[in-house]
């Protein structure tokens, strides 16, 4: 999941109603520690493969589902409402391809606990689309559904259809305090915190080991090395087909948390600062499309710029790159008995820049239940959104899914804390993760969002000079945050 990771478009972001720095603050504390020990792990570690192979691998859980039958939900809240048998709701559930027997296995043990019936309407996982959809549907008055889950960056952009639920849920002083800052807008909770993401490296541990790598990459320099390097040599031994970065290039959200991956860790600026003065540096952010232009055929696949995560995910678990950036459903999908990289996977953080003074920068996402003002059954859907974001299936979906929870006191839970993939994440103070600048652009974040990702794909399937893409960008932005 872009949040894949996945804004989508016109939003209505409303400035100020983020708590930038508890946000960000409280996310490192609670979900990028993982990242750091990595990082840190490595520098003791003669071959570099420790970290992922102890610390990441602990995600491939033995009692991983392998058949629908498996898909069982084991532990449940025990004090849902039983009063509201018979009434039917609908909930939109962007989903990845694998989330989708998970998700009909959680429906279908809430209406066997509740007897509310539950339909589920998919609109796919391009998060660009599908928040265009929503938009039209709240715009026009006609909403499908009774509960949306929402991308982390659109609290702001749909909190005029929400339902205020802080009645219903409180304060949730038990939930990470920024997601909840997030989620809440003039005071209203728009939405409740349903699990938090973050975008990561994958490499095949494997053929580190066989084309003698010591570590996975750190900078873009070494990841383009050591991806040329083993393509060369996995082509030579007849994979034909095979690749060394797979990333998401296709013209939505997925392709802007891309590109200020790139933008960031190559010292190309912000984008925006905190107060809306735009932040591109010009030569360091052509040099990083100009980089990414090359990958394409070469590095990556010529499609590459069509591909959302799943697209990426099927190429990867058919043992065709190297290396790949994801999200961290990624992980525990690889590791299925249907996948050709089972037990060889190893992640770590995004690459830097080859510069000093340049960073990580790993791309927060998540998604949070809102329901809809217009509801005609408020009271189910609110028992919908309390039974997805209880302890008991946050703590399902971590162990299933490898959702990292939104509460704090599950981390020491002993389904995750004997997990060290979850126990390191509580206790270790970082910061490298960035996120995209919704709070900043307000109500232009729609506009500005998409003006960037047409630029950025606009040089990489060479429509566009990277240095004129960034000019016109650079214009397009000054004139969308003129006051």
């Amino acid at each position: 999941m872009n949040t894949p990771e996945r804004g989508i478009r016109k939003w209505k972001v409303v400035r100020g109603h983020i708590n930038k720095a508890a946000l960000w603050l409280a996310l490192a504390v609670a979900f990028l520690v993982i990242l750091t020990v990595c990082e840190l792990a490595g520098l003791n570690d003669p071959k570099g493969l420790r970290t992922s192979e102890h610390l990441i691998a602990a995600l491939a859980w033995s009692n991983a589902a392998t058949t629908v039958s498996d898909f069982q939900i084991k532990e449940w809240p025990k004090s849902l409402r039983t009063d509201l048998k018979g009434t039917s709701i609908k909930v939109v559930l962007p989903e990845n391809e694998p989330d989708r027997p998970w998700n009909d296995a959680l429906i279908r043990k809430f209406r066997e606990l509740t007897g509310i019936e539950v339909q589920t309407i998919r609109p796919g996982n391009d998060t660009s689309a599908v928040l265009s959809t929503y938009l039209r549907e709240f715009e026009t008055g006609s909403p499908r559904a009774d509960v949306y889950a929402i991308d982390i960056v659109w609290p702001g952009i749909l909190s005029d259809y929400a339902e205020d639920l802080r009645p219903a849920f409180g304060a949730l002083h038990d939930m990470v305090p920024g997601l909840v800052a997030n989620n809440t807008v003039h005071g209203r909770l728009v939405a409740v915190p349903y699990f938090v993401e973050i975008s990561l490296l994958y490499y095949r541990r494997d053929l580190l080991e066989t084309y003698h790598f010591a570590q996975p990459p750190r900078t873009w320099n070494e990841l383009e090395q050591q991806g040329k390097v083993i393509a060369n040599g996995e082509r030579a031994n007849g994979k034909k087909t095979f690749w060394g970065f797979l990333w998401q290039g296709a013209a939505s959200e997925a392709l802007t948390c891309n590109a200020l991956e790139w933008q960031i860790s190559q010292g190309g600026g912000s984008l925006l600062t905190p107060d809306g003065t735009v932040s591109l540096e010009h030569t360091p952010m052509v040099q990083a499309l100009e980089r990414a232009r090359r990958w394409i055929g070469a590095l990556s696949p010529p499609d590459v710029t069509g591909q959302l995560e799943d697209d990426s995910l099927r190429i990867w678990k058919n043992g065709d790159a190297a290396f790949m950036r994801n999200w961290p459903y990624a992980y525990v999908e690889s590791m299925r008995p249907d996948s050709n990289v089972r037990n060889q996977v190893g992640v770590t953080l995004l690459p830097k820049g080859d510069h000093p003074g340049t960073r990580h920068a790993d791309v927060l996402g998540g998604f949070q239940l809102m329901v809809s003002k217009k509801s005609a059954n408020k009271d189910a859907a609110i028992e919908l959104v309390r039974f997805l974001t209880s302890p008991e299936i946050q703590r399902v979906n971590a162990v299933t899914r490898g959702y990292a929870p939104t509460r704090p006191a599950l981390y020491d839970s002993p389904a995750l804390k004997a997990n060290p993939f979850f126990a390191t994440l509580r206790n270790v103070l970082l910061n490298g993760a960035v996120t995209r600048p919704s709070t900043a652009a307000g109500a232009k974040y729609d506009r500005l969002s998409t003006a960037y990702f047409t630029a950025v794909r606009q040089t990489l399937i060479g429509e566009k000079s990277a240095d004129a893409a960034v000019t016109q960008l650079e214009n397009e932005l000054h004139r969308l945050t003129a006051r």
